[in-house]
């Protein structure tokens, strides 16, 4: 098998992909990625990130999400699916949504892509008051998507929000703030901070 990334074969295989998962990267390529597992706090909302985004992390999320290269989704949850999977049990799963413009762009709904393999509940109701997309944009500019999400459907007990990074942290608390008065518990995942 060939690395996603770099295109060479993969013959040095970690400990944990022979006995649990194979890696779509070579060994090399993943410790270019840097993993670096923090938690930090968005006022009241618990956030806990994977990677070091000034890594090939960023170059390979580039790839993914841009170019369009959809069979890297597999790369990005590689040794922390199990953790996700254990730490979150009972937790329904919203995905911070994209704009309208760059769903059809891609084809794809990236960050759904990568978090699916998790099985867990999807939340719908939630959606964009304003199509905005947060290519390119300020950190003044990307502000105002902490209001711009609105939240209509039932109440949830326990609610995990994902997203891919972490930026200026303004979706990640639209989204909290549109559906904190319907659920118990929110938390959430990025797969990387800036």
């Amino acid at each position: 098998m060939k690395c996603l990334y770099c295109d060479n074969e993969i013959k040095d295989y970690s400990l944990y992909s022979l006995l649990f998962e194979e890696d779509k990267l070579c060994l090399k390529c993943r410790n270019k990625m840097n993993f670096h597992h923090q938690k930090f706090k968005l006022e009241e909302l618990e956030v806990e990130s994977f990677y070091e985004y000034e890594s090939l992390f960023k170059d390979l999320l580039l790839q993914y999400k841009e170019c369009y290269d959809e069979a890297l989704y597999k790369i990005f949850l590689y040794k922390i699916y199990d953790y996700i999977k254990l730490k979150y049990i009972g937790y329904k799963i919203i995905y911070v949504p994209s704009s309208t413009s760059k769903l059809s762009q891609r084809g794809f709904n990236h960050i759904k892509k990568i978090y699916e393999s998790l099985n867990f509940e999807e939340i719908n109701g939630l959606e964009m008051i304003e199509d905005i997309s947060q290519v390119a944009k300020s950190y003044k500019q990307r502000s105002r998507m902490k209001t711009n999400y609105k939240y209509t459907g039932k109440s949830l007990n326990k609610v995990l929000i994902v997203d891919d990074v972490c930026t200026s942290g303004s979706s990640l608390m639209g989204v909290y703030d549109a559906i904190k008065d319907s659920c118990k518990v929110c938390k959430a995942i990025v797969l990387a901070k800036t």
